[in-house]
């Protein structure tokens, strides 16, 4: 049996936008689709899975018109109702694969993992019966989930103490919690933080706003809708009903249907004060349902806009349960906001299918009060910030997950407690402890040696040997790096460390050797000038540079501050969860404390949100 990934040609002439079918030709296409199907499928030269090609006939019609018009069958349908839903039949845990082992990442609060005492760091070796090596972290979840009120085994080693221990639960109804925190700060700023829209986010967000306006304290609002990606529309606009005054236009959906077009009005009164001011934070992750609050709040001159554009999705999907294991989400309208912008981006649209609305992509909209904002493209925040990149070390450290490896050993191992304290020797630790691991990264400057490589090569290399590749595909002798810590390090000549020394275990000092013919760790010299050594010894100073570079990385101050905020986050979440680590990490977010800045700054916040004509 083959596995085939292809877009169902037959799909394409059926549904072909320059057809103007009558019922009579639609009939013929599907008894032409049908001969075509087992034609196909029983003359072809391997055995085939009929009902997966028909599945994928469907991905290749829906793949025609948008993006999110999808078919939810089984277990794909279970992971759309956990969102419709708002709950599943679980233990209530974050998962995910550390250095190849289940780990568990976070557990949720108020869930039979949390009130068991497992932990974050804890390594799940079995499930029930099961091992779980080699298993993926969809396929954990598979097991992890059940019928509730039903019993699960774990089997889980403790790295802290390396201890292996036995937990039995009871499946339960897991509530999804995407309004995680909010509070009132020292200066009187409220946020609010939603990760997603929710069967439940609505009624969350109501209990957050009602606590942060009961604060006497409160002189504004934050609302966090960075990397949320959207979900329930009815939410989104609940949400809005807390926030509009009575009688405010919401929103407006246009579709082919009666039913798809619809004007949404705030229904209640607002419980905020007059003139009280707010700031919405959003990224280039923010989408659809985020960018419905965003956009509305923007547009009436309710709240200023802070971040980086949002992603651009106008688009409305409507879910139809097609029976008990099949659902499908189609799309059925686009949106637009107050001011009568279309959020969806061009690409999209540009397809000769969803093309009404495009001639408005760079069109100029107003706000309530007179504001200019653009259509298309998604929200333009009212004043831009670029987050800092973060740097290449730290980025290989988080997707290695060590950050909160190292936390979850480190904090049960040293009694720590909340508010935790970074100290120098914490950051030295940390250190020490990702030297036992393979860090993979890419310093600016790296590829373009590469590429300066491979010109040298097609320009100068020896062409008349055809097994020779190209540079970067060529080893190298053998080489040892010693850094600054001194650790040791036998890299072959990919780069690949082959083994690691600890300080105690050499004599050498911090710098790069090479490894003769006899095995013998020398300082660097001069290559002979053949072929490729010569092309090397062209380029021996640059490959060096960036060698000490790499050595140099965790002695840089930035990257330390860095590693400092990650390690603050992770450690809070170990202690506190989810809450706690959303609380620590605005101590340095930029684009949070420009918000607060802004809010507490009347002259500031009006003179942007109130222009002068």
């Amino acid at each position: 049996m083959i596995k085939l990934s292809i877009q169902f040609f037959v799909i394409i002439i059926l549904f072909s936008s320059t057809i103007k079918s009558s019922e009579n030709e639609l009939d013929e296409y599907f008894r032409l689709y049908q001969k075509i199907f087992e034609t196909f499928t029983n003359n072809y030269v391997d055995t085939l899975d009929k009902t997966e090609l028909i599945k994928l006939s469907f991905d290749g019609m829906f793949k025609e018109v948008d993006p999110y018009t999808k078919l939810y069958i089984g277990s794909s349908k279970d992971r759309l109702e956990i969102m419709t839903k708002g709950k599943y039949g679980g233990i209530g845990m974050q998962i995910g694969l550390i250095q190849d082992t289940l780990t568990v990442l976070m557990p949720y609060e108020d869930s039979p993992s949390y009130s068991e005492g497992i932990q974050s760091g804890d390594q799940i070796l079995m499930i029930d019966t099961i091992s779980t090596i080699g298993l993926t972290s969809s396929e954990s979840s598979e097991l992890i989930r059940g019928e509730l009120d039903s019993k699960l085994k774990l089997k889980i080693r403790r790295p802290s103490n390396n201890k292996e221990i036995f937990f039995e639960l009871i499946r339960s109804n897991i509530i999804v919690k995407d309004v995680p925190f909010w509070q009132v700060n020292d200066d009187g700023v409220g946020y609010i933080r939603i990760k997603k829209f929710s069967k439940n986010t609505a009624k969350d967000f109501r209990s957050g706003l009602s606590e942060i306006l009961k604060n006497s304290n409160t002189k504004g609002l934050i609302i966090d809708l960075r990397g949320n990606t959207g979900g329930l529309l009815s939410n989104a606009l609940n949400i809005l009903d807390q926030l509009v005054p009575k009688g405010e236009s919401l929103l407006k959906t246009k579709g082919r249907i009666d039913k798809a077009n619809r004007n949404f009005k705030a229904k209640f009164s607002t419980k905020l004060p007059k003139d009280f001011p707010m700031v919405v934070l959003i990224d280039n992750r923010s989408a659809s349902a985020s960018e419905i609050v965003s956009g509305t709040l923007q547009d009436l001159d309710l709240a200023l806009v802070l971040g980086t554009s949002s992603f651009g999705k106008g688009l409305v999907q409507r879910i139809f349960n097609v029976n008990d294991s099949i659902s499908l989400k189609v799309t059925t309208s686009k949106y637009y906001t107050p001011s009568g912008r279309l959020i969806q981006k061009k690409d999209y649209l540009d397809n000769d299918v969803l093309t009404d609305g495009l001639e408005d992509i760079d069109s100029t909209f107003y706000t309530k009060n007179g504001r200019k904002v653009k259509g298309g493209g998604g929200i333009y925040p009212d004043l831009e910030i670029e987050k800092k990149k973060i740097p290449p070390i730290v980025q290989s450290l988080y997707r290695e997950r060590l950050f909160i490896k190292f936390a979850s050993e480190y904090v049960f191992q040293n009694n720590l407690e909340l508010p935790i304290e970074i100290s120098k020797k914490t950051i030295k630790d940390f250190i020490n402890y990702v030297q036992n691991y393979e860090i993979d990264y890419i310093v600016p400057g790296e590829v373009e040696l590469t590429d300066l490589k491979n010109s040298l090569y097609d320009e100068y290399g020896d062409k008349s040997d055809k097994k020779i590749n190209k540079y970067k595909f060529q080893a190298e002798d053998s080489y040892v790096i010693v850094d600054t810590y001194g650790w040791l390090r036998a890299k072959n000549g990919f780069g690949k460390t082959v083994k690691l020394l600890p300080p105690t275990k050499h004599n050498l000092n911090t710098g790069e050797y090479y490894i003769n013919e006899l095995g013998q760790i020398v300082s660097k010299g001069k290559l002979e000038k053949t072929d490729l050594e010569y092309l090397s010894f062209l380029t021996r100073n640059l490959d060096n540079y960036f060698n000490e570079v790499k050595v140099m990385q965790y002695i840089d101050e930035e990257n330390i501050k860095w590693i400092e905020n990650a390690l603050l986050r992770e450690m809070s979440s170990v202690i506190g969860n989810e809450k706690e680590k959303i609380k620590v990490s605005l101590y340095n977010d930029i684009e949070y404390l420009k918000a607060s800045e802004l809010i507490l700054n009347n002259y500031e916040y009006n003179k942007l949100i109130k222009p002068i004509n």
